[in-house]
Parts: C-alpha cells; structure tokens; sequence
C-alpha cells in the first residue's frame, strides 16, 4: 500500500520479506501468499463498496534528529464519507485543529484556532476532489487513500511479495496480519477476522532509506457503514467574525472534477 495515507512505506519485517542479495538489478519475482492476498483484496473491495461511511483514526509518525534521535508526533481524526454527497473531516495535529468541507460544489479548509478558512468552487466527486487538490495545492485529504475507490487497489498491484504472518489481536480483537513488500518499500496491515466484513485496524511502515528507520503507524476504530448524518453537514458555514484566506497556490479558475 504504497501511497497509502501520505505515502506510508516500510515494515518492521523487512528480513522476512527483502529481496536475496544480489538481487537488486533483476526483475522481482512475486511471492504472493495466496490467504495473504484473499484477506487484502477482501478488505479493501469491502471498505470501497460501502456507499457512506465514519471512521475515527490515529497516527503516529517519527521525525529522524542528526540521523539518530526519533522525535514521535501524533494526529488523530475523524472522516465521515457519504460517496453521492460529500465529505467532512476534522483533524487534531499538535495544537492545531482543521476541518475540511465538501459539498460537492465547494471545498473548504477551516483553521478552527484562528477562525479563519479557505475556500475554492469545486464540481465533481470526492475521488476528483482527492486528485485535483493534490495536483493544484499539494494538500492531502486526511486519509485520503484508505477511503478513495480510485487508488485502493494500489497496495495490492504495487506488491511483489505477500506474506501471511498469523492470526493475532489488537486491543483484545482478532486480526490477520499481513506483510506486503516490493523493491522500493515494504508495508503491514492488520485487518479484522471477520469474513463478512473485514475492516482495518492497522497499517505501519518504515522507511528504510532514511536513517534512524523512521516509521509511521496508523490505527483505525469505531468504523460506522450507517452513521446519523446531520443536514448540511458537508457544507461550511463561517461564523459572523470569521476570516476568509488565500489559497497558497490560487487558481485562476474554478477546479471542476469534470476535467
């Protein structure tokens, strides 16, 4: 799952999964464990099928000092996707706190200690929506990839080698773990021992070129295929006193997911 959540790479069992030496100009030879691959593409044809959605996650991700030190920073939010109708997402990062609206004719970014937003016309969908503002504003969607029907099947197609490393549990709760590797990136994902709807609880990865290994891990919890949805929930209201910004990288035209 290579650009999965901002570009997550790596795993912990990089020993387990790394090409033979000498194997590095040679065309890697997929090593696909077939259970391996049945509960992956079982998970993710089964997230992207659900028409609306609510998911609260938590990310922890290293910052490598010198080459050495790890400094650990931690973002946590909550999604909700309704896929005909739009998007709502609030994110926590240190001290600050972003709200991010879509309605399916605007988007909006609210910066909720300063009381200010940013706003631009949008027409299309959220998998457009995903597209355009990273290529016109090199802004992500929080977990964007997880969620996106467009990219899921990334992480599958992107794996030379799968390997199925066991049942075991997460907060008490039973979980497939599954490493998945190819020549540039190895990555993990725990997905629950459920048949009939396998949900994911984790993803992790490490860099394994960049000193000190930084690693990056994702959790997720309470996913809702049926949340309560409040009129105009997806649409951003400012207040009487709030401020309007700049985009960073204005557009001299409004982005329509239609192009």
């Amino acid at each position: 799952m290579a650009s999965v959540i901002h570009g997550i790479k790596g795993a912990a069992l990089g020993a387990v999964l790394a090409l033979p030496a000498g194997a590095q100009d040679a065309e890697p030879v997929p090593d696909i464990d077939p259970r391996a691959l049945e509960i992956v593409e079982a998970a993710a044809d089964y997230l992207v099928a659900q028409p609306v959605l609510q998911v609260s996650w938590f990310v922890s991700y290293d910052d490598v000092v010198d080459g050495r030190e790890k400094i650990t920073h931690v973002r946590s939010g909550v999604n909700l996707l309704d896929r005909d109708r739009g998007f709502v997402a609030e994110t926590l990062d240190g001290m600050e706190t972003r709200s991010f609206f879509f309605d399916g004719t605007a988007f909006t970014v609210y910066d909720v200690e300063e009381d200010a937003y940013a706003q631009i016309p949008f027409f299309g969908n959220y998998e457009r929506l995903i597209d355009r503002v990273r290529e016109e504003y090199e802004l992500n969607l929080p977990i964007w990839s997880v969620l996106s029907q467009d990219h899921h099947g990334e992480f599958i197609e992107s794996a030379d080698q799968m390997a199925y490393m066991g049942l075991t549990r997460i907060a008490g709760e039973p979980v497939h773990h599954i490493a998945l590797s190819n020549y540039e990136s190895d990555w993990q994902i725990w997905i629950t021992d459920e048949a009939e709807a396998p949900e994911i609880r984790m993803i992790a990865g490490t860099d394994p070129y960049t000193q000190g290994w930084p690693q990056f891990r994702a959790y997720f919890n309470a996913w809702d295929f049926n949340p309560v949805i409040e009129e105009g929930a997806f649409s951003f209201t400012p207040g009487e006193n709030t401020d309007r910004m700049v985009w960073p990288r204005p557009t001299s035209r409004a982005i329509s997911g239609g192009q």
